[in-house]
């Protein structure tokens, strides 16, 4: 099965939109994304929040134990081969709210279509 980079976003993904606050964790959300994350897949979490904000948003992670490699920032490899870290994120796969298609209900309608993607020929 393929590895694959997993852009997150935060609000209105992971958790309920409640901006500048943080809203309610998504259902199965935490369950999903460390299942993601044991699998080997590479999680970034995506969030326009900066400073304090981002920091608060790395403390509702922590405590709610979803695990992550990055928060807005790339990958070490693809820094090095474009030799910068730009401010999209590089991802195979992004999971957002706001997509053109709209989020699927389920954190694990989600996950399912992750588990579809990995098993793709290419």
């Amino acid at each position: 099965m393929k590895k694959l980079i997993l852009s997150i976003d935060f609000d209105g993904t992971i958790c309920d939109l409640a901006y500048p606050e943080i809203g309610e964790l998504k259902k199965d959300a935490s369950i999903y994304i460390r299942k993601l994350y044991n699998e080997g897949h590479k999680i970034i979490i995506n969030t326009c929040r900066s400073g304090r904000f981002e920091g608060h948003a790395q403390e509702f992670l922590d405590n709610a134990m979803i695990p992550y490699h990055y928060i807005n920032s790339n990958l070490p490899h693809v820094i090095e081969e474009y030799g910068a870290d730009c401010r999209k994120i590089s991802a195979d796969i992004y999971i957002d709210d706001k997509c053109l298609m709209g989020l699927p209900e389920t954190w694990e309608e989600i996950y399912n279509l992750i588990q579809l993607k990995c098993n793709e020929k290419i």
